[in-house]
C-alpha cells in the first residue's frame, strides 16, 4: 500500500472523527431539549461511528506494520479485527434502534419537530459528505491497483457506518416534518425501523467475511477442489493430505499441506522431519509445515 494512500486515508479519517464527535455532542444536547428518542438513538448510532472510525483509523496504522519475532505475521490481521467489531457494534446498534422503534409506535409522546429537522438535517449532511468522501476513496485508483483499494475490511465498515446513519438522520429528519405539519408521532419509528433492517442487510455480509478471516476458514469464493485438482495434476505427487487454506487479510491467502511424492531420497528428509517434530513437540507446537529447499532455489514471491 502506497504511503500517499495511507496519508489520504487516515486525514479522511481523521476529519470524519472530529465532524461526528460535534454531531454526537450536538444530537444529545438536542435530543434531551426536544424529547426526541430519534435524535437521541440517532446520536447513540453516531458515536458507535466515532468508535468505529477510530479503529479503522488504528489498523491502518498497524496494517503497515512489519512482523516481528513476536508477530510473525505481522499486523495483517488488524483489517479484519476492526470490520469484524465495526460490523458486530452496528449490528448491535441497529437491533436497538429497531426496539426503541417499536417502543415508539407503542408509546408516542410529542415532540419539538423543528428542532429534530434542523439538527437531524446537520447530521444528514455531515454523514453524507464523511460517507462520500470514505466510499470515494475506498473505490478511486481500483482500475491502477485493484490489489490495494477498495478491498479494505475496516473503511467498508466504516464507510457503511456513515452511510447508515446519513440514512437514518434523513429518516429523522422525515419524521420530524411530518409531526410539524401533521403531528403523526408513528412515521418517524416506521421510517427508522425500515432504515434499519436495509442496514442490516448490508451489514451482514461485512461481519460475516471478517469473521471468517478470524475464524481461520477458507475465503469463501474460494474452490478447494480446483486448488487440489492442479496439486495432483504433477506426475510425481502421489497423494496429499492435511491441507489447511486460510486468509490472514483480504488479501493474503495461505496454504499449508502434505504432499506425498514417489522417491527414495524422501526418506532421509522424512527422519529429519520426525526430529524435528519431536524437538518442536516440547514447546507445545503440534502441526508442523516443512518446505525443504537447496540453497539454489528461491521461493520469495516478491509483493
Amino acid at each position: 500500500m502506497h504511503t500517499e494512500d495511507l496519508k489520504n486515508k487516515k486525514t479522511i479519517l481523521f476529519i470524519t472523527i472530529v465532524l461526528n464527535l460535534i454531531i454526537v455532542v450536538s444530537q444529545i444536547i438536542a435530543g434531551i431539549y426536544s424529547h426526541s428518542i430519534a435524535l437521541i438513538t440517532d446520536a447513540v448510532h453516531n458515536f458507535q461511528d466515532v468508535v468505529s472510525l477510530i479503529i479503522a483509523y488504528i489498523a491502518i496504522i498497524f496494517m503497515v506494520k512489519k512482523p516481528t519475532p513476536k508477530m510473525t505475521f505481522g499486523y495483517k490481521r488488524a483489517e479484519s479485527l476492526a470490520g469484524f467489531v465495526n460490523s458486530a457494534v452496528l449490528i448491535g446498534a441497529i437491533l436497538l434502534i429497531i426496539i426503541t422503534g417499536i417502543e415508539r409506535l407503542i408509546f408516542p409522546q410529542p415532540v419539538e419537530s423543528l428542532v429534530v429537522i434542523i439538527v437531524g438535517g446537520i447530521a444528514f449532511i455531515v454523514n453524507s459528505v464523511s460517507a462520500y468522501l470514505l466510499g470515494f476513496h475506498s473505490h478511486s485508483h481500483d482500475d491502477h491497483h485493484h490489489h490495494n483499494h477498495g478491498e479494505d475490511l475496516n473503511i467498508k465498515a466504516a464507510y457503511l457506518h456513515l452511510f447508515s446513519d446519513a440514512v437514518i438522520s434523513l429518516g429523522v429528519v422525515l419524521g420530524g416534518i411530518a409531526m410539524y405539519f401533521f403531528s403523526v408521532y408513528w412515521v418517524d419509528p416506521v421510517l427508522s425501523i425500515i432504515f434499519s433492517l436495509y442496514i442490516l442487510k448490508e451489514t451482514i455480509p461485512v461481519f460475516k467475511k471478517s469473521l471468517r478471516i478470524l475464524m481461520e476458514g477458507v475465503p469463501e469464493e474460494f474452490n478447494n477442489d480446483l486448488v487440489l485438482k492442479e496439486l495432483k495434476s504433477f506426475p510425481d505427487v502421489l497423494d496429499i493430505h492435511d491441507i489447511h487454506i486460510w486468509a490472514l487479510s483480504s488479501k493474503d491467502i495461505y496454504l499449508t499441506g502434505h504432499i506425498i511424492v514417489n522417491d527414495k531420497e524422501i526418506s532421509k528428509l522424512e527422519n529429519l522431519i520426525k526430529q524435528i517434530e519431536e524437538k518442536l513437540s516440547r514447546f507445545g507446537i503440534n502441526h508442523i509445515t516443512i518446505q525443504f529447499e537447496t540453497k539454489n532455489f528461491n521461493c520469495e514471491i516478491k509483493h
